[in-house]
C-alpha cells in the first residue's frame, strides 16, 4: 500500500500490530500515519484536550514511529479531538488512505455471550470507512503514557 492508516490507542497500544503495517506499506515510497484520536464523548475521561494533551501525544506517536517502523517507510504523527471514529474517517479521506489497518482486541466472554462483540468504533469503522478495512485481532496493551512518563519531564514537553 502506499498511505495507510494506523490508528493508535497511546494507553493501550499493540505492539504486535507493528510487524503487520510494515508488511503492508509499500517499502519504499510508502506512508504510514499513526493517528491518535483524544475522545471527548462523556464518560471518555477527561474532558478538555490542551495543546500539551496533544503535544505528549504527538511525541509518543513519533516516537513509536521511529523505534517499531521500517526506516524506509515514511511514518506521520497526527493527533485529532473530537469522536473516534469520525475523526479516522477524516484523516483517512484526508491522507487519501487505501488502507485502514484497525488493531481491536477481542471482546469480552460477557460481551460476547450478549451479542454486543467489538465496540461502537469498530464497528462504524467497518461499516462506512472511506477505504478498506483490514482488522487485525491483537493482545498485548502497552500504555505508552506510563511507560514513558520519565520522558515527560523533559524540557521538550514545554511546547
Amino acid at each position: 500500500m502506499d498511505r495507510l492508516l494506523l490508528p493508535i490507542d497511546l494507553e493501550r497500544c499493540p505492539l504486535e500490530i507493528f510487524p503487520s503495517a510494515n508488511g503492508f506499506a509499500k517499502p519504499f515510497g510508502g506512508e504510514i500515519v499513526l493517528l491518535h484520536v483524544l475522545d471527548r464523548r462523556p464518560g471518555a475521561g477527561r474532558r478538555s484536550a490542551g495543546a500539551r494533551d496533544c503535544r505528549r501525544a504527538e511525541l509518543h506517536l513519533e516516537r513509536i514511529g521511529r523505534d517499531y517502523l521500517r526506516p524506509t517507510v515514511e511514518a506521520r504523527s497526527r493527533v485529532r479531538i473530537g469522536i473516534p471514529h469520525e475523526e479516522i474517517f477524516a484523516e483517512a479521506t484526508e491522507a487519501r488512505a487505501e488502507l485502514i489497518l484497525l488493531p481491536v482486541y477481542a471482546p469480552s466472554l460477557w460481551r460476547r455471550l450478549v451479542g454486543s462483540g467489538h465496540g461502537e468504533t469498530v464497528r462504524n469503522l467497518v461499516a462506512g470507512a472511506p477505504c478498506a478495512v483490514f482488522v487485525v485481532d491483537v493482545r498485548a496493551r502497552f500504555n505508552c503514557y506510563r511507560r514513558w512518563a520519565g520522558v515527560e519531564s523533559l524540557s521538550q514537553w514545554a511546547a
